[in-house]
């Protein structure tokens, strides 16, 4: 893929003039989110929405059920560098393979999956930006065919520096330098409305970058690059460039993470298990207000 600029972000245009390239593979993220009675927000599976209409040659991973660790006690947590490697070469997905991801609604598991790719090594990865929205509004082609694609080969070459644990988290702020970034809602960074993982509020000493301000609403893309420098500054002023990302469950931090990466920081971390453990945890400092 000799044009791509090694960018985070693919746009609408260079994705539909390389339809059908040989070495590249889309992957439709999608995951449906339902607001309940009281007010919760519960993710499902995206096939249906798949079913309904992709851009064509995407295949549909199911981020609800695949591609993390069924034996950790928390949802979605990442797999095993080798177990990864052995389910995404099974979808045809390898190491010569340019891969797109987008979703269709709620952009931060197109971003989870980059991350999860970007995690395990595989760096010629990017995000759709604006995702199926932008496409569909634009009037470009779709498709209902389900792509089958042989067993390729993705070398498993686990990349630590971007997942962070708790003892990173607590570490980096014991130092002098650094952010550890919560990336949900000002309500929620606040602990004005809680997300039920145990306890409302954020990790004690974080700073707030909320993921979807740095996303144009109308279009589903992302911010031009100065308005999201902006952000970054506004929000964590003279970080130092090194970073922790987290939210509830590790998915809405990865938009965080992409950005920063558009940004020029490479030493970028997602808390994986996020407020899933840390609030769960009375022994680990949570803030509100």
């Amino acid at each position: 893929m000799t044009d791509w600029n090694g960018r985070a972000l693919v746009d609408t245009g260079w994705l539909e003039a390389h339809l059908g390239d040989e070495d590249l593979r889309i992957v439709d993220a999608s995951v449906v989110m339902t607001r309940t009675n009281t007010g919760a927000w519960v993710p499902s599976s995206g096939r249906t929405t798949y079913d309904q209409g992709h851009i064509p040659g995407a295949q549909f991973i199911d981020l609800m059920t695949e591609l993390q660790d069924k034996n950790h006690t928390l949802h979605l947590m990442l797999q095993s560098a080798e177990d990864f490697a052995r389910d995404i070469s099974a979808k045809g997905l390898g190491d010569e393979h340019m891969i797109v991801v987008y979703a269709t609604a709620v952009p931060w598991w197109a971003t989870r999956l980059w991350w999860m790719l970007k995690a395990n090594g595989h760096d010629k990865v990017a995000v759709l930006d604006g995702g199926y929205k932008k496409w569909c509004d634009e009037g470009r082609a779709t498709s209902t065919e389900v792509p089958t694609f042989a067993t390729a080969a993705f070398t498993p070459k686990r990349r630590p520096e971007l997942i962070a644990d708790r003892q990173d988290v607590q570490a980096m702020l014991a130092g002098d330098g650094g952010a550890v970034i919560n990336a949900l809602s000002p309500q929620l960074f606040r602990g004005e409305s809680d997300l039920g993982y145990g306890r409302p509020g954020r990790i004690a000493g974080s700073v707030n970058l909320s993921s979807l301000t740095l996303i144009d609403q109308d279009s589903g893309a992302y911010l031009p690059e100065d308005e999201l420098r902006r952000a970054v500054k506004d929000a964590l002023g003279d970080f130092g460039g090194e970073a922790i990302c987290y939210c509830g469950g590790g998915i809405a931090a990865t938009i965080d993470a992409l950005v920063l990466d558009l940004l020029g920081y490479d030493k970028v971390s997602v808390y994986d298990a996020s407020l899933s453990e840390w609030a769960a945890d009375d022994s680990l400092p949570m803030e509100t207000g």
